[in-house]
C-alpha cells in the first residue's frame, strides 16, 4: 500500500483524525498495514505488548484466557487495541483474533515515543482521543459491575 494511500485510510481513524496532513505522514511512516484472514491470531495474552494496532477495516474478537476463552470484545473499523503500550511495554491481557479479513495499522511503542519527542501536539491530540475511549469502556464496564451487583442481591434475596 503506498503511503498516500496509508496516509487516506488514516485520515478516517478517529485516533487521527484531527491531525495535520504533516502529521498524518510522520505516523504513516512511523508504522505499517498488515492483513490477517479469519482465524490468525494478532496478539496472544501473555506476549510482550511492543505496538498499539489501529483497525482500518474487517473485526476481530478480543478473548481472555482467565475468562474461560471468552469472548470480551468484538473490534471493528475505527476501533483501537494494545493502547497500554502507551504507557509501558507489558505483557498483553488478552488474544487478539481476526474473525473476517482485516487490517490494522500497527504503531511499534518506540515509534510512539519518537513521535511524541517529535511533535508532542500530535501526540497530545491522539492521547485525548484515546483517553475519550477509554473512558466511555470504563463506563459501559461500571454499568456491567452495577448490573451484575443487583443480579447478585437478587438471587442472594431469593434463596433466602
Amino acid at each position: 500500500m503506498s503511503l498516500d494511500l496509508v496516509i487516506a485510510v488514516l485520515r478516517r481513524h478517529p485516533l487521527l483524525h484531527r491531525l495535520s496532513d504533516e502529521q498524518l505522514r510522520r505516523f504513516a511512516q512511523a508504522g505499517e498495514v498488515e492483513s490477517y484472514e479469519a482465524g490468525e491470531t494478532i496478539v496472544s495474552e501473555g506476549t510482550l505488548g511492543d505496538s498499539i494496532y489501529l483497525m482500518l477495516s474487517g473485526a476481530a474478537e478480543v478473548h481472555k484466557e482467565g475468562a474461560g476463552g471468552r469472548k470480551l470484545a468484538v473490534l471493528r473499523a475505527g476501533e483501537f487495541f494494545g493502547e497500554m503500550t502507551l504507557v509501558e511495554a507489558a505483557s498483553r491481557c488478552a488474544t487478539v483474533i481476526v474473525s473476517e479479513e482485516s487490517e490494522v495499522f500497527r504503531l511499534p511503542n518506540q515509534a510512539v515515543h519518537r513521535l511524541a519527542n517529535e511533535d508532542p501536539r500530535a501526540m497530545n491530540v491522539v492521547l485525548v482521543a484515546v483517553i475519550r475511549v477509554l473512558s466511555e469502556r470504563l463506563r459501559r464496564m461500571n454499568e456491567t459491575v452495577a448490573t451484575v451487583g443487583q443480579l447478585s442481591d437478587w438471587l442472594a434475596g431469593s434463596l433466602v
